[in-house]
């Protein structure tokens, strides 16, 4: 008779291909506390590569904090506390790291020197503020998510150049004039990925990032204002492996209100 075998025996290499596709609620939670092979497992960095935090529920009386309080025998939860702890297990090996939503990121905790992918919420001015310092630290970065577009988005676009020679993708929101499309030619020659959608943007700013940026693969300008999808950006587009511009218009009356209006969210949402 064949001999029953049991997860525990498992091999620790084994143990952390299956623990590598864990989410982080499972990786702090669960698994650590099954057995000591499990634990010792959990613990190896390649586990606490990919750091998204974006489907966690961060509300003090969610079911995690009450686990993390629970097992982590501490009093107090906090999104600054998990997020320590995840970056502590990774021992800087890791490679994406998503921020949720009305959670501001500590910056004074974020150690990933090999980070490929940053995802961030819309900032307070006093975090946007220390942005361009953290990007000048991320010499591997490739990819930068932002919810909305911050107003140092010109100092950050010059630390990408200066920093970050293998950037190919930007994602993010706002209103974007002259000066900041052209610096996105300037300062992102290898860029294969944009997403602007539900962005604001002229014709002739389209028309420039489309000519400057040569290495496009794919653009998604959909559901912006300020153009037309015409048929002179549509040739120029031709070229794009996945050109998305759907829902694109102009839009009637002023414009300059949008700089530096603390309410940009609004004034998008009421012209959508």
């Amino acid at each position: 008779m064949e001999e029953e075998r049991r997860w525990e025996d498992l091999t620790q290499d084994c143990l952390v291909r299956v623990f590598c596709n864990l989410g982080l609620d499972d990786l702090t939670l669960a698994v650590p506390f099954v057995c000591r092979s499990w634990r010792e497992a959990s613990l190896d960095p390649q586990c606490w590569k990919h750091l998204d935090f974006r489907e966690l529920d961060f509300g003090s009386g969610s079911g995690l904090a009450r686990r993390l309080k629970q097992e982590l025998r501490v009093e107090s939860f906090s999104f600054s506390a998990l997020m320590k702890l995840c970056l502590a297990r990774s021992r800087g090996s890791a490679v994406e790291l998503a921020i949720p939503s009305s959670l501001a990121p500590p910056y004074s905790e974020t150690s990933c020197p090999r980070l490929k992918v940053l995802a961030l919420p819309s900032l307070l001015r006093k975090d946007e503020e220390q942005l361009p310092e953290l990007i000048s630290k991320l010499k591997e970065l490739e990819v930068l998510e932002i919810t909305w577009k911050p107003r140092c988005f010109l100092e950050i676009l010059e630390q990408v150049r200066l920093n970050c020679p293998n950037f190919i993708g930007l994602h993010l929101c706002g209103f974007f004039d002259n000066r900041e499309a052209h610096a996105i030619v300037r300062c992102l020659p290898k860029l294969k990925i944009l997403v602007l959608s539900a962005s604001y943007l002229r014709k002739e700013d389209v028309v420039a990032i489309l000519d400057g940026c040569t290495e496009l693969e794919v653009v998604d300008v959909s559901s912006c204002r300020g153009f037309d999808a015409d048929r002179e950006i549509l040739k120029k587009a031709s070229g794009i492996k996945k050109f998305e511009c759907g829902g694109c218009s102009l839009m009637q009356g002023r414009t300059d209100f949008f700089y530096d209006h603390d309410d940009v969210f609004m004034a998008l949402s009421i012209m959508n």
